[in-house]
């Protein structure tokens, strides 16, 4: 039986990619958000840095994201941070 890779799941700091998410970004990224963990804790099924992965077309095993100004909801107006869990639109 083959040992399984760590690096895939937890990658070096030279490996790591951090990406500032700027204004017109997380606007575009908002589209993508029906509800929250805050407003609908049952129907939340991805972290909001999942749209981040698609939005940026980055590698989610490496990509980590710091968001220029927080997201809001579009259903109850709470921020939304980069691991929040939403239910995509």
């Amino acid at each position: 039986m083959t040992p399984l890779r760590c690096e895939f799941f937890d990658p070096t700091p030279e490996e790591q990619v951090v990406v500032l998410v700027e204004h017109k970004t997380t606007r575009n990224a908002e589209r993508f958000i029906k509800a929250c963990e805050h407003c609908n804790p049952d129907g939340v099924e991805w972290p909001f840095n999942a749209v981040l992965d698609r939005a940026t077309r980055s590698d989610p095993s490496l990509t980590d994201y710091i968001l220029e100004e927080p997201v809001k909801c579009r259903q109850c107006r709470r921020g939304i941070l980069e691991k929040t869990l939403i239910e995509p639109a």
